[in-house]
């Protein structure tokens, strides 16, 4: 198996059945859902399957990547644009409701990877 599906199948037994249905196509994914689930998944290290999901949905990770470029054109310009308008926060949401959806026998490991990849 490549790393990349093992990280894909990690993924899929601990997150929320919202974000399985999204990732296994039952349901729709948003471009915010998208921005959400990639975040997640590049704070646990998953860098094989973040490339998988950028692959997957490119169409949204381009429309994500010249976001970001007008994110950082605006951050250069007001550096307290990501604090002012509560992203940070809603980053850091993120992760603390994806850790309570992990089962608890694997919730320490979890927070560990986050831990030793995020950014936070």
């Amino acid at each position: 198996m490549k790393q990349s599906e093992q990280q894909e199948q990690e993924f899929l037994s601990v997150c929320c059945s919202r974000d399985y249905e999204l990732l296994t196509g039952k349901k729709t994914m948003t471009q915010k859902d998208y921005v959400r689930i990639t975040y997640l998944v590049n704070a646990l290290g998953y860098t094989q399957y973040l490339q998988l999901l950028i692959g997957r949905y490119m169409d949204m990770a381009l429309i994500e990547e010249e976001h970001e470029e007008r994110e950082h054109e605006i951050y250069l310009e007001y550096p307290e644009y990501y604090e002012d308008e509560g992203i940070l926060e809603e980053m850091e949401q993120w992760i603390d409701d994806f850790i309570k959806t992990v089962p608890e026998e694997k919730r320490a490991y979890y927070v560990q990877l986050i831990e030793d990849n995020s950014e936070i």
